[in-house]
């Protein structure tokens, strides 16, 4: 990361997770999508987004060389038009087997060229696949986020369980339309349980779209602010993921 991208980042929120990059997932449709969901991202705030196209066995791989063609066009375009926007490049990652040697061999990409990996499972998945295939990643040398954790019931039920993984060495991302109401009071109330318990580590938009699946983080974080404080807000939006991509342990100040 250079000095200028350091600056401008600091200005504003930062998305670690978003599917803005054109054909090649069930993200952005085209070019021109993806160019007016960065659009809407500059509106709610957000300087820097973590393109996280989905590497999936069977289904996403083998096209590397595609993702590198579309996010530095998407990154050139949105440069011209957002001078003080940045994109980074990153997997979202549905962990099987093979995926430490896909990682080890720069055939998934990591966060920013980090250590970090946004990884998913299947919402079923038991919390002890989850913790296994976690810990598979830590031993292998990486710092797994564990992607929109509202979506596995084994881990949010008890906060205890959420816990466990984060002792283990695991980050934990929520995602903002989570915090807006968009997946119901019930699960936005466990996730903001883990957040004053801080066990939430990273907010990502998760966007596909400019359209249902917006970048929109503006209800989130006002939801944020008036249940916490804005210190927690800064760091969830913003201060977490600027360590992240600078590689560094969130531990660290």
């Amino acid at each position: 990361m250079t000095h200028d991208e350091l600056i401008q980042m600091k200005k504003g929120y930062i998305d670690v997770h978003c599917h803005v990059i054109p054909h090649i997932d069930d993200g952005a449709r085209t070019t021109s999508q993806a160019l007016r969901m960065i659009g809407i991202a500059y509106k709610n705030g957000i300087r820097t987004m973590v393109a996280t196209p989905h590497y999936e066995v069977s289904r996403y791989d083998n096209n590397i060389e595609k993702i590198i063609k579309y996010y530095n066009k998407v990154k050139m375009l949105a440069k011209e038009k957002y001078p003080d926007f940045n994109i980074f490049l990153g997997n979202e990652v549905f962990y099987s087997y093979g995926v430490i040697d896909g990682l080890n061999e720069k055939r998934i990409f990591t966060l920013g060229e980090t250590d970090y990996v946004l990884v998913e499972f299947s919402p079923n998945d038991s919390l002890e696949h989850i913790e296994k295939s976690l810990y598979e990643l830590i031993n292998g040398g990486y710092r797994p986020i564990l992607a929109h954790v509202e979506r596995y019931e084994n881990v949010i039920k008890n906060h205890r369980n959420t816990e466990r993984l984060v002792e283990m060495g695991v980050y934990i991302q929520t995602n903002v339309s989570t915090l807006a109401g968009k997946s119901g009071h019930r699960i936005r109330g466990k996730v903001l349980k883990l957040i004053k318990r801080d066990l939430i580590h990273f907010i990502g938009t998760d966007a596909h779209s400019d359209g249902r699946r917006a970048p929109e983080a503006e209800k989130g974080l006002e939801y944020v602010l008036k249940k916490t404080d804005e210190e927690t807000a800064y760091r969830l939006f913003r201060d977490n993921a600027l360590k992240m991509l600078n590689n560094e342990y969130l531990e660290e100040d």
